[in-house]
């Protein structure tokens, strides 16, 4: 056999991995309508219905609401107040109007942060504390019952109105400590979305630059995913079918917001490129975004699109194995690599970011070289930076933020 991905399909058979994707996924048009007849089936019946100011301005939560009681069942309350980056306080407040209204499942409708504390909230709904307490991976309590589950939490369902992060089929969420100025992860299965529900009506009113945005986000999960050194089948899978459709719809979705099949797609792609992180499938160009959000409030895509170019170059001068997996993805761009891969990749990727009309420089986002040591510090205590297929030091990380302003 011969052609794309030869290494990887005759490599030797892992010695462990480990893949979940128990989300149920429906995926079409029209299906807004239907999300409380869906989420019945996953056991709500009293939904606390999640999301944001922006999105309630559109209309589309009028609508999500009218189709959760439209199937049956009761809307217990609207939160409309998360922030760009959610906190905290704010999935402390959520699970306490969950408490309040006799709540008892979460229906999130929006993007990354919006999902991200709909997860969180729901944590605390369940098991109390407060988010900071609950950072970290693998730490929900656990069933006595010898298997070592995590106790399952109120059933979630996810309508994503971006197509970037997937936290809408993720064991993950991202909150923001503001005291602190650090984004703090919390990762565990039974965070997992019983339901998402992807139709492209719910992303048409996203406007081209949060499309482009996100869709990078996606696109770094997908390259991330391929080259993790915590790779596997079923990893590569998802990863490499996400980084095709990316391919061929990010650019349509961007430039032609009206465009439902591009923008169906791009929702699908997001949701398959996240899925693989249950394996540990992210890197660098994760954790040197982080502290930018942190720090200087640059929004997670946008700083994504920025550092991932320079993290694919010092991934791929780590070694020939490295630089194979990176052959595989420009081979699936359709790209030439007679030289170094490497660049060869990390120039698409520059091009790509600015023909979608985003920033390409740190410094462009307010990033400043006075601030890098900080940025170092969250870079290097980053669980992302464990699985990244080269070990970096400190002072690698401060160079691919100095090349990045």
């Amino acid at each position: 056999m011969t052609g794309f991905a030869d290494e990887r399909q005759m490599a030797g058979f892992k010695d462990f991995y480990q893949f979940s994707a128990p989300t149920r996924v429906i995926a079409g048009r029209d299906l807004l309508a239907s999300a409380g007849f869906e989420f019945a089936k996953e056991g709500a019946r009293r939904v606390l219905l999640v999301s944001d100011a922006v999105i309630r301005a559109t209309g589309l939560v009028d609508r999500v609401a009218e189709g959760v009681t439209d199937g049956g069942l009761e809307l217990a309350a609207i939160f409309d107040a998360v922030p760009q980056d959610s906190d905290g306080a704010v999935v402390a407040q959520i699970a306490a109007l969950a408490r309040e209204t006799g709540a008892d499942s979460f229906l999130a409708l929006g993007g990354g942060s919006v999902m991200d504390s709909a997860k969180v909230a729901n944590l605390l709904f369940t098991h109390g504390g407060s988010a900071r307490e609950w950072e970290g991976y693998y730490g929900l309590p656990r069933a006595d019952d010898g298997a070592g589950r995590a106790l399952e939490l109120a059933p979630l369902a996810c309508i994503p109105t971006t197509a970037g992060t997937g936290s809408e089929v993720s064991f993950a969420a991202v909150i923001k400590d503001r005291e602190a100025h650090v984004k703090y992860q919390i990762g565990d299965f039974a965070l997992i979305p019983r339901l998402a529900i992807l139709d492209p009506a719910a992303t048409l009113t996203l406007p081209p630059a949060l499309a482009a945005s996100t869709g990078m986000d996606a696109m770094t999960h997908a390259i991330e995913g391929y080259v993790s050194r915590d790779w596997n089948a079923h990893a590569d899978a998802y990863a490499l079918h996400a980084l095709a459709l990316i391919h061929a719809n990010l650019e349509r979705a961007v430039h032609s917001p009206a465009d439902e099949s591009a923008r169906g797609n791009m929702l699908i792609a997001a949701s398959l490129a996240i899925v693989p992180t249950t394996s540990g499938a992210l890197g660098i160009a994760h954790s040197l975004s982080h502290p930018c959000g942190a720090l200087y409030d640059v929004p997670h895509g946008v700083a994504n699109a920025i550092n991932l170019p320079g993290t694919i170059e010092y991934n791929a001068a780590g070694g020939d194995d490295i630089a194979a997996r990176y052959r595989d993805l420009a081979e699936l761009l359709g790209l030439e690599s007679a030289g170094e891969v490497g660049q060869t990749l990390a120039d698409h990727i520059r091009g790509l970011v600015v023909s979608l009309g985003l920033p390409t420089r740190l410094s462009q986002v307010g990033v400043t070289e006075a601030g890098i040591p900080a940025l170092v510090e969250g870079a290097m205590g980053d669980a992302c930076t464990l699985v990244n297929p080269r070990v970096p030091t400190a002072e690698d990380l401060a160079e691919l933020y100095r090349r990045a302003l």
